[in-house]
């Protein structure tokens, strides 16, 4: 909640640093604290794009659809920061009007508009797009309490079904991985009376049947030195003691999804 009379809104600057060298710095609009959920800047977000950076180096003409794009950070971070043709295009999709709006702005304010475009999109509709042409599909913090896991399941099988080559990576957010985190999961609507008894977190787990059900191979991968090393050096000063403090990195999860062989 914002201090009496303050806007509950902020627009505060991210450098980003990909193996040792400054890149970009993006200027982010936000709210301090939801609701909406996907106006607000999550930490999922900032390892999805780190990864994705270290990870795409010899990429080239990437074509990426985003699920749940939020603020943006993400789609506009690999417009600016990857190497030249490593990305050709984003559509970072949302289903909040508000969370979308927000994620246009900040695409205008970055000049990230010649590769990035916005589009709503339910995930019980069809793609706003070509799937044939997309390479990469994303998504940050898309699982939790309260949230459609088995929506997003259906959704990653019929785009896997339809182009088997899709390179597709989540990460997902496990709130209740430490005691700093538990305790933050009623951001999220879960009683605090179940978080003891998990040692991962029931809407991941939940996410991890659907996709066994349905026939998805989720392949759980670290994140890598190289990744958490760009991502803290990013980071202002008070923001590394506060991912460590809340156990931010403990509750990162990264998966790969692909169909399980037949």
């Amino acid at each position: 909640m914002a201090a009496f009379g303050a806007s509950p809104w902020r627009a505060r600057e991210h450098i980003i640093i990909v193996r040792g060298e400054r890149r970009c710095a993006l200027r982010i609009r936000e709210r301090r604290s939801p609701p909406p959920i996907g106006c607000h800047l999550w930490p999922a977000s900032h390892v999805m794009l780190h990864w994705a950076l270290d990870s795409w180096r010899d990429e080239e003409g990437a074509v990426v659809l985003e699920i749940g794009a939020g603020c943006g950070l993400t789609a506009i971070g690999l417009a600016l920061a990857s190497p030249p043709g490593c990305v050709h295009s984003v559509l970072a999709t949302d289903r909040c009007a508000q969370s979308l709006s927000n994620c246009g702005a900040n695409v205008e304010r970055n000049g990230a508009a010649r590769v990035v475009r916005c589009a709503s999109w339910d995930m019980n509709d069809e793609p706003p797009c070509d799937m044939r042409a997309v390479t990469h599909v994303l998504a940050a913090d898309v699982v939790y309490h309260g949230a459609g896991g088995q929506q997003l399941v259906d959704r990653l099988a019929h785009l896997l079904v339809a182009n088997p080559k899709l390179e597709v990576a989540l990460v997902l957010v496990d709130r209740f991985s430490g005691g700093a985190v538990a305790g933050m999961s009623a951001l999220t609507g879960m009683p605090s009376a179940t978080v003891a008894a998990s040692a991962l977190d029931p809407a991941i787990e939940a996410f991890e049947r659907a996709a066994a059900g349905a026939g998805l191979a989720l392949e759980h991968e670290l994140l890598g030195d190289g990744v958490a090393r760009d991502l803290t050096a990013s980071l202002p000063f008070w923001e590394r003691v506060r991912w460590m403090c809340l156990g931010h990195w403990e509750a990162m999860r990264l998966y790969r999804v692909r169909l399980e062989p037949r």
